[in-house]
């Protein structure tokens, strides 16, 4: 069904459309900016495997092999634990991640995990680059640009799940959830 309206502001004609879908009633519900988080966080949760990928292919044959190896290792993990916590993608991976990863389905959690890798993926990368500089070597500007790329979306997931957090707490005291909104149960 196509909609349409105008409205009068000041003196000038605003003329709004849109189309309406059938969607389920959660959906309806969810404003504009809470798809953008959305959408921002299941992007950074993206971003780390794909610059997992681009950190192993940045790996050189020397003593930090190994580290090189790992850095790719943990942020691909952490990557897949994050879209997971963001889209429950892998529903038979669901306990996995609930009983080991707990951060990763909270928006807090996942928040300080795109913070810290897209900080130290900016760091990794400026390092490199002046390691390479001083070493008259040539430096890729389009390995670059996907590289730094991919630390903005981390922060702005960073950005986008903290708002989601702040929201999730402001609605759970709007009900009367009390000082102990993020309380975790713990059995016994």
């Amino acid at each position: 069904v196509y909609q349409s309206s105008s409205r009068h502001f000041s003196g000038t004609i605003v003329h709004r459309s849109w189309w309406v879908v059938a969607c389920p009633p959660q959906h309806l519900a969810m404003s504009t900016a809470e798809e953008l988080a959305a959408l921002a966080g299941t992007a950074s949760s993206c971003a780390m495997p794909i610059i997992s990928v681009l950190a192993l292919m940045d790996v050189e044959f020397a003593a930090s092999m190994l580290h090189g190896l790992t850095r790719s290792f943990l942020l691909f993990g952490l990557g897949l634990v994050c879209l997971q916590g963001e889209t429950r993608l892998f529903y038979s991976y669901h306990e996995l991640v609930q009983d080991n990863f707990g951060f990763a389905l909270k928006p807090l959690g996942r928040a300080l995990t795109y913070f810290f890798a897209g900080c130290y993926c900016i760091g990794a990368r400026s390092a490199s680059v002046v390691q390479a500089t001083a070493a008259k070597e040539a430096v890729s500007a389009t390995f670059g640009f996907a590289w730094y790329f991919c630390c903005l979306a981390m922060l702005l997931g960073s950005v986008a799940s903290l708002w989601a957090w702040h929201g999730q707490r402001r609605a759970a005291y709007m009900e009367g959830g009390g000082p102990d909104l993020d309380a975790y149960y713990i059995s016994s």
